[in-house]
């Protein structure tokens, strides 16, 4: 009995440190801009001390965002029209105390931000982020958005990782998928 107790107390409290570090998607909408169907979000919850202490080790952190939106068909398997990953990378600059967010596709240079929440409120929102042309997307059918955000400590293999594992544990934090079903009409 004794076992018993202690295996559903470790569970409890595994089960209660796993939830401390969930992310949350909030505002998640849906609209059409320009011929496109396009998303915009806020990615909250997200444990700014220890990606600080993180980032201040030179470990860059990556946001990743992944995105599918399917189309619901009755009796048959669901097709997807769009499975994409969305990327973001925030270092640390030491040497100009200043945090830098790369876009991760975009030709652009890093933004610099004094701050780390300035950083992460540009890394983790997204408004009118396009997904699809609007003509591919039939009116009157039923719709499935899911996202999914990941904050990926990036590790290179010049550093000992299994310290830094300790920082932030198992090198990555996800959120729970953010489930929409929508109607597309004209």
């Amino acid at each position: 009995m004794k076992k018993f107790a202690l295996l559903v107390l470790t569970i409890f409290f595994l089960l209660k440190a796993s939830y401390a570090l969930a992310l949350s998607l909030e505002n998640v909408s849906l609209s059409t801009e320009a011929n496109y169907l396009v998303c915009s979000w806020e990615l909250k919850d997200i444990p700014i001390e220890k990606l600080d202490e993180t980032l201040h080790h030179g470990i860059p952190v990556r946001l990743q965002f992944e995105i599918i939106i399917e189309k619901i068909r009755r009796f048959w398997w669901d097709e997807t029209l769009l499975h994409h990953l969305v990327l973001r990378e925030i270092y640390y600059d030491a040497v100009k105390n200043v945090y830098n967010v790369q876009f991760v596709g975009i030709s652009s240079a890093p933004r610099a931000f004094s701050s780390l929440e300035e950083a992460l409120n540009v890394a983790a929102c997204a408004q009118n982020l396009p997904l699809l042309p609007a003509n591919l997307i039939e009116p009157g059918a039923f719709y499935r958005l899911k996202i999914k955000a990941t904050i990926i400590q990036r590790i290179s293999p010049n550093l000992p990782s299994r310290v830094l594992r300790i920082i932030f544990k198992g090198g990555k934090i996800e959120s729970d998928w953010k489930i929409i079903r929508f109607r597309f009409s004209n």
